[in-house]
């Protein structure tokens, strides 16, 4: 079903794939199998499939229905479900019989499982789809924002945007309405105080107040993080600032994103890293780079994975064929053979994994003679 593995920690990170947020469930990794279910005489052999832990919680897989265990491999949800995604804040959006709702660590329905389709939490609201509306429900499954609206965004902040009987709205989480003046095809969500708007094919952005504040002439304009924000026009992206400045022109190809202050830039299919400045601080030299997380960048030379630090000297020596990072560890593998090492590129314990995933929650799930299991940070076997 799923051809490429992602470690969850990299979703986003992953520079020149698209841009925006995404929630880290199964969605994104590779279906973990266990091949000797038969053959195990642990608990675990009564799963087909494992998915990493996180909020203290992993999804398992039985007979193509998903449920959750502890770390102590219980079985705390029974595997009754036909979707599913991660904990996050206590919560999980579950699908059964075709519809979505959302249970707690126990297993108790919260929300009900009735809508045709919903988002996972933000800030405290989830939103709903139900007979082609969208609205807003709350941690205890109150649709604080009636199921009647046409368009909606998620709650990256307090406030967030809809569209309603043909008028949009800006509406806070009580479901306060500010209308907006504007005629437009599209809004986004708030992020950094600022949403995107399009107006006439093109895209600028507007205030909280619903005072446009970049004047729509882009193609996109992305979520603004830290000050600016990735504009795209003509195929080629830059960034703006709040002003509406380009303060990095508009030369790159692919989709730039900051983390740790460096955006990775890509020109002819090569890749580098800019700083906030435009200055070009690691030289558009490798096949493929990813974004800086705890002081590295992994880069691609050829067909093998290494690591940088923000003056581009290498940290991790590029002979690797993955390298997943996760919670200041890095998950490597070279021609079938993986380890865990620390950010200088020390291994950490000595054990060789056929295959892995980095480091979530505090475990790792890995692979060794042909059995998936969990470790936790200090390579001990959890159950």
């Amino acid at each position: 079903m799923f051809t490429n593995k992602i470690i969850i920690t990299l979703l986003l990170s992953a520079v020149f794939s698209g841009c925006g947020h995404s929630n880290t469930t199964k969605e994104n990794v590779e279906i973990v199998q266990n091949p000797d279910r038969e053959q195990s005489s642990s608990d675990r052999s009564a799963y087909d499939h494992f998915y990493p832990f996180k909020d203290g919680f992993a999804m398992v897989v039985t007979a193509k229905k998903y449920g959750f265990i502890d770390k102590k491999g219980k079985n705390v949800i029974p595997c009754q479900y036909e979707d599913a995604h991660d904990f996050s804040n206590g919560l999980a959006m579950v699908k059964k019989n075709e519809k979505y709702g959302f249970v707690d660590v126990t297993g108790k329905e919260i929300a009900p499982l009735k809508y045709d389709f919903a988002i996972d939490f933000q800030n405290g609201r989830a939103l709903v789809k139900l007979n082609g509306k969208w609205g807003f429900i709350d941690e205890k499954g109150i649709e604080i924002i009636p199921v009647t609206c046409d368009r909606a965004s998620d709650f990256m902040e307090d406030v967030t945007t809809i569209k309603e009987n043909g008028h949009w709205f800006i509406v806070d989480k009580m479901n306060n309405r500010k209308p907006v003046r504007h005629e437009c095809e599209g809004i986004s969500s708030f992020n950094d105080g600022l949403a995107s708007i399009t107006i006439g094919g093109k895209s600028g952005c507007m205030d909280r107040q619903g005072n446009i504040v970049i004047h729509p002439k882009y193609n996109y304009v992305f979520f603004f993080n830290d000050g600016l924000a990735m504009v795209e026009l003509d195929d080629k992206h830059g960034f703006i600032n709040r002003k509406g400045e380009e303060v990095i022109p508009l030369l790159y190809d692919g989709y730039p994103h900051f983390k740790d202050g460096l955006a990775a830039v890509s020109l002819n299919d090569k890749y580098g890293f800019i700083d906030k400045t435009g200055k070009m601080v690691i030289p558009i030299q490798y096949s493929n780079v990813y974004s800086f997380y705890d002081g590295l960048g992994r880069v691609k030379i050829g067909n093998k994975l290494g690591c940088i630090d923000k003056k581009g000297k290498v940290v991790i020596p590029p002979v690797y064929n993955e390298i997943q990072v996760g919670e200041g560890i890095l998950g490597v593998i070279n021609e079938g053979k993986g380890q865990f090492l620390d950010l200088k590129g020390n291994v950490l314990f000595p054990e060789v994994y056929e295959d892995l995933y980095g480091f979530s929650d505090g475990v790792a799930l890995v692979k060794q003679n042909g059995d998936w299991f969990y470790i936790d940070k200090k390579g001990h076997r959890l159950f």
